[in-house]
């Protein structure tokens, strides 16, 4: 076996992902510059994740310098907001990552939607200490767990 015929064997196993193959020029008539192959669906998952993810740094910023230092709110409270804002951040990159599933609408929509259900309510106790919205938290939890499932689709 000659060494070009090893050297095309091992490449054959190389997935694609490694190597993409070359992206053709396409030429548009408006002279706009080209933009990206994501069709308008994964753009907006992007920005949607752009603006969850800048919602999460303020809140996680308003978290480490308001109710950290504020003496009337119990540690309870206080490890409600930090998980709230913990797991806001670390779905928010699990929805930037959501267009690369196989169904990436339904990935960012159950994201989205454990965001919501999960975070806004550690949210609310921690600032009003009201528990009346606690009782979504599990939903959001198991969305959150969905949504990680829906990558293996």
């Amino acid at each position: 076996m000659s060494l070009i015929t090893q050297i095309n064997t091992l490449l054959s196993y190389i997935p694609e992902v490694a190597l993409p193959k070359k992206k053709q020029s396409v030429a548009t008539s408006t002279g706009a510059p080209l933009r990206s192959s994501c069709p308008e669906a994964m753009n907006k998952i992007v920005r949607i994740a752009g603006l969850s993810g800048a919602i999460a740094v303020a809140v996680g910023a308003y978290g480490a310098h308001v109710i950290r230092d504020d003496e009337s709110i119990d540690v309870r409270r206080k490890k409600a907001f930090e998980t709230g804002s913990r797991y806001h951040l670390i779905h928010t990159l699990a929805l930037l990552a959501a267009p690369r599933a196989r169904y990436p609408l339904v990935t960012s929509t159950v994201f989205l939607s454990g965001i919501v259900m999960f975070c806004g309510p550690c949210y609310h106790y921690s600032l009003t200490g009201k528990e009346n919205t606690r009782r979504f938290t599990p939903i959001g939890g198991v969305l959150f767990i969905l949504g990680w499932l829906t990558f293996m689709l």
